[in-house]
């Protein structure tokens, strides 16, 4: 008795060293280094331009990268923590990372420039882009190409009196019907750069004036992506922009423009099968100040850097999506252990919802539902065969990802690309739901598996809420420390042996007589 005692002493003083700890951190980074706790606070971007490359041993590797065009929208800089051998050079009045290096390995290799990406407060988009063009095109091409391309305009616009936006809308639109064999007349490339660039030599020849506009897009939906492009037509007074796959006018929000009109993005000799990445991360302004103190402090780079907030973006926007599974699981804890709701598998509900992340809640649920259904009935199939166990649950792993795939297709030809992210769900935790679902309905009847498959899902989409919370995202992952404070709630709860609410209303006439 004396020793569980001091166990419970010791969990309670452990507890409490854990949230004061949390807190104190808080507070210093609050009240010393212009951290906040609004989301909506001062912040910077930090991007990532990756350069991957296959080179052997001993090449000498040349590369530039396109750097952001000036823009009264954005400051931009050199982030110090990124790579040593970019340097910055300039063509034709625009900015360029450029390096030049031996190789010391063979193979596929990767180099990162850095760059930070600075809003500025109070400044609305000018007309610094919306210029008229200083000269026409005159692309060089073969008599076969000016033939294909009269006939393309002579079909799009017969009587010649369409106006530049509508002509290029329906240029748009009918190369993206195009067969891809045709399209190679006026491109060499393939999909939407392929409909890109035909666009542009057919506008060109119309006398129409366009350039290639080159971006990214400053979100952290995606760990890495290639930059977006879109077409710029000019439309007598202003340009307007056209997404290539579909002719619409586009807008984007938070875009930010890398190049009009180059010929590429990048340049690069000695090496072979090169790809440009980029990824992009939100930061806040106080991880600058944090990362010159312990600069001062500890005085040594690779020390200094241990902060999330060093991390490449891509890695960042990867723990930005974790950062909030201990409050989950906090959720979890609370609802087994004080509240006292039964699911399919402890952190079942969690994995659940981290898959509905990626789609969305309702498409999320429609699959969950269409899975385990089929997957049920084909489990019940299975068990009068009396297999073993290890064989009987391979047979429904295969089967769930046999379901997978025929969900992923329809989502395809319905075109509804949520469906076609099913392979997001845990593939094995399912098949072990699947499994564990069948068990409980043999052992204990129907009405006790609904029950259970029910609080499962209305236990994920709480999840769900928890994990999809921007603020609580912004909050745990800026102020990482707090998760110690839920630690210390977690062996809290470890401790608690008494009656859960749902045994409370269970024994409630008992407890009344």
């Amino acid at each position: 008795m004396q020793e569980s005692k001091h166990r419970r002493q010791t969990v309670y003083w452990l507890a409490a060293i854990l949230c004061a700890v949390a807190i104190a951190i808080t507070f210093v980074k609050v009240k010393y280094l212009n951290f906040s706790l609004s989301d909506k606070a001062s912040f910077y971007y930090q991007a990532d331009a990756t350069l991957s490359f296959e080179a052997k041993k001993g090449a000498d590797v040349k590369l530039n990268i396109s750097l952001p065009e000036k823009t009264p929208l954005y400051y931009f800089g050199r982030d110090p923590s990124g790579d040593s051998r970019f340097k910055i050079i300039r063509e034709n009045g625009l900015a360029r990372a450029a390096a030049e290096f031996v190789c010391t390995n063979s193979g596929w290799q990767n180099i990162s420039y850095r760059f930070k990406i600075i809003p500025k407060s109070g400044v609305a988009e000018n007309a610094d882009f919306n210029l008229p063009p200083e000269s026409e095109k005159f692309p060089q091409v073969s008599d076969a190409t000016k033939l294909a391309a009269a006939k393309l305009v002579k079909k799009i616009d017969p009587e010649g009196n369409m106006t530049s936006r509508n002509f290029a809308a329906a240029l748009f639109r009918e190369l993206a019907a195009m067969p891809p064999e045709q399209k190679k007349v006026f491109s060499p490339l393939s999909g939407s750069s392929g409909t890109l660039e035909a666009a542009d030599l057919i506008l060109s020849l119309k006398k129409i004036p366009s350039r290639v506009v080159r971006g990214i897009f400053l979100n952290e939906q995606s760990r890495s992506s290639q930059a977006a492009q879109f077409l710029e037509v000019w439309c007598g007074n202003s340009w307007i922009m056209f997404k290539p796959s579909s002719g619409e006018e586009q807008k984007p929000k938070d875009f930010l423009v890398l190049q009009r009109s180059g010929k590429s993005l990048y340049e690069i000799s000695g090496a072979s099968n090169s790809s440009l990445r980029f990824s992009v991360t939100k930061v806040p302004q106080g991880a600058a100040s944090l990362n010159r103190i312990r600069a001062d402090v500890i005085g040594k780079q690779k020390l200094s850097d241990f902060s999330l907030f060093s991390l490449p973006a891509s890695e960042q926007n990867v723990f930005k999506r974790l950062t909030l599974l201990p409050l989950a699981i906090l959720f979890i804890v609370i609802a087994r252990n004080i509240i006292g709701i039964q699911t399919m598998g402890t952190f079942m509900p969690v994995l659940i919802a981290m898959a509905f992340l990626e789609m969305n809640l309702v498409s999320g649920l429609l699959c969950f539902g269409i899975i385990l259904t089929v997957g049920l009935s084909i489990r019940f199939w299975l068990s009068k065969l009396n297999l073993l166990m290890v064989p009987r649950i391979s047979a429904v792993v295969v089967v769930v990802i046999l379901i997978m795939q025929a969900i992923s297709i329809a989502g395809n030809i319905l075109k509804l690309p949520d469906f076609m992210s099913v392979t997001f769900f845990p593939l094995i935790i399912i098949a072990w739901t699947i499994e564990r679902a069948s068990t409980i309905w043999e052992e204990d009847g129907a009405g006790h598996t609904l029950k259970q498959l029910a609080a499962s899902l209305i236990t994920a989409v709480f999840s769900y809420l928890v994990l999809s919370n921007s603020y609580l995202q912004y909050l745990l992952y800026t102020f990482a420390e707090l998760n110690l404070a839920i630690l210390g709630i977690i062996l809290l709860l470890g401790t608690y042996t008494g009656y859960r609410l749902t045994e409370l209303l269970r024994f409630k006439s008992l407890v009344n007589k």
